[in-house]
């Protein structure tokens, strides 16, 4: 029973990723068109947020790892 109900929900989230994915590049499109946006600009600032989020992503993996070595060496004193 869990296997469909899990197959359900991926079912859902292919569905709203489908339609959020409709909607962006409609914006996009209609921003270029109007000549707000370039496909350029818009290149540029998702290498951007790409890379800012590639090293936040990078920085908590590492946080967390010291953490849990941290907790490692802590021996309780019980």
């Amino acid at each position: 029973m869990k296997e469909v109900q899990l197959i359900a929900k991926l079912a859902d989230l292919q569905e709203v990723d489908y339609h959020n994915t409709l909607v962006l590049h409609a914006l996009i499109e209609l921003l270029v068109e109007k000549g707000l946006l370039t496909l350029e600009e818009l290149t540029t600032k998702v290498q951007a947020l790409d890379s800012q989020l590639s090293f936040q992503i990078d920085l908590a993996s590492k946080l967390s790892e010291k953490i849990h070595n941290r907790q490692v060496q802590i021996k309780p004193i019980l």
